[in-house]
């Protein structure tokens, strides 16, 4: 394993073993990013590889991806039966890239190169398998190609859909795979749940060039986004930003339409509401023309409405998780103020922290987790691993 970079990102795949089969795309020389990402999140990682990949990538940089041996042809160890027979090593075989004729061949049963042979042996013993398609956009549009990865799905196959540029169908992003692959091997405790998250700052028109608006980055929204989705959750997001999220995401930019796509999704039914978002108290009414320069600006503010409240008073059996922010209080003022929050609006959790000093557009925070009886939880350090107790504490909730 790489002592040096295992799990130094998280430990979401610590445990789970992965079998990488590359194939003769391009795309294969982007494998090895792919690899110590994953190995990033303390997985163990093995590779094998057709012949025609070992044409554009050289065995060697796998090896020195993975430190271990790659698997360039079945041997007398049938390392295909130890890795992916019944009860062998691997949790999971991904194929990345995949190319067409594989991804046919793996519908049909072909079994002729190593990367088939263990997706043949994977798909007959249970082991779940995940392709990642890169080709000419021409050759992915292909009718037969089409039916192949319809074929896959049907087979309870993972399809991680490419990006469609220049022509080509290009392989996911490693940040895009890597998180599929943790949502496929997560825990799954949040599966058959929805989640509706409200994330970063809301903006208020001043004029059609100015806006009002606070410091928040919305990092802690989308990591509770990406958290919830890792552990199978449907997930909304709304926000003022698109960010090409791996789940639905809603443009809102002022409070006022926040709160009005806040209430439309929750016309659809979900589970858990989760009011990250840091929205504006007040607004104004915006001129229909440019501001002049120069002299002094006086402006009429008016209260915004509060989207928590206003989602509690309308579904009042809604699992909802507020937040509390303050700037320079005791831990003991802090845990008061998030207090009287709950019992104001009703909340199943409050998620509370001073951002006098950092939170607000940091990649690091400190936050205090309080349930309904108390304390649920501290947690220190990355957003990530803040939104990992946030979700825990849901889960909690939700039972």
């Amino acid at each position: 394993m790489h002592s040096s970079i295992s799990g130094t990102i998280s430990d979401s795949l610590q445990g789970k073993t992965i079998v990488v089969g590359v194939t003769g795309s391009i795309a294969a020389v982007r494998v090895v990013d792919l690899i110590r990402h994953m190995i990033r999140q303390g997985a163990e990682v093995h590779a094998v590889m057709t012949e025609a990949a070992c044409k554009i990538i050289h065995p060697q940089a796998l090896e020195y991806a993975t430190e271990n041996r790659v698997v360039t042809e079945i041997t007398g160890r049938v390392e295909h039966v130890e890795f992916c027979g019944v009860g062998g090593r691997a949790d999971l075989f991904l194929i990345a890239p995949t190319t067409a004729n594989t991804l046919g061949k793996v519908a049909l049963g072909i079994d002729d190169t190593p990367v088939t042979t263990y997706a043949t042996t994977a798909l007959g013993s249970g082991v779940p398998v995940m392709v990642v398609p890169a080709m000419h956009e021409a050759m992915y549009r292909h009718c037969a190609v089409v039916k192949n990865l319809e074929t896959l799905r049907s087979m309870n196959v993972a399809v991680i859909d490419p990006r469609i540029e220049e022509e080509k169908a290009k392989i996911a992003d490693p940040t895009t795979i890597v998180t599929e692959v943790e949502r496929l091997l997560g825990p799954g405790d949040l599966a058959r749940r929805k989640v509706l998250i409200t994330s970063g700052a809301t903006a208020e028109r001043v004029d059609p060039i100015r806006i009002l608006t606070n410091r928040a980055s919305g990092k802690t929204g989308r990591e509770i986004g990406l958290e919830a989705y890792r552990r199978g959750a449907e997930v909304t997001i709304i926000q003022r930003e698109k960010l090409g999220l791996p789940f639905r995401e809603v443009r809102a930019e002022s409070a006022e339409d926040m709160l009005d796509a806040v209430i439309a999704e929750l016309e659809t039914g979900y589970d858990a509401l989760i009011g990250a978002a840091a929205v504006g108290d007040y607004t104004l009414d915006p001129s229909a023309e440019k501001i002049k320069s120069g002299g002094d600006l006086i402006l009429q503010f008016k209260r915004t409405p509060k989207i928590i409240k206003t989602a509690r008073s309308l579904y009042p059996d809604l699992i909802i998780v507020g937040f509390k922010a303050e700037t320079f209080v005791s831990d003991e003022e802090l845990l008061g103020r998030a207090k009287r929050s709950m019992e104001e609006n009703r909340l199943d959790l409050v998620v509370a922290n001073d951002v006098g000093e950092e939170g607000m557009g940091t990649e690091e925070n400190r936050v205090i987790i309080l349930g309904r009886k108390g304390i649920v939880a501290e947690a220190t350090g990355k957003k990530r691993v803040i939104a990992r107790e946030v979700i825990d504490a849901l889960v909690g909730v939700l039972g």
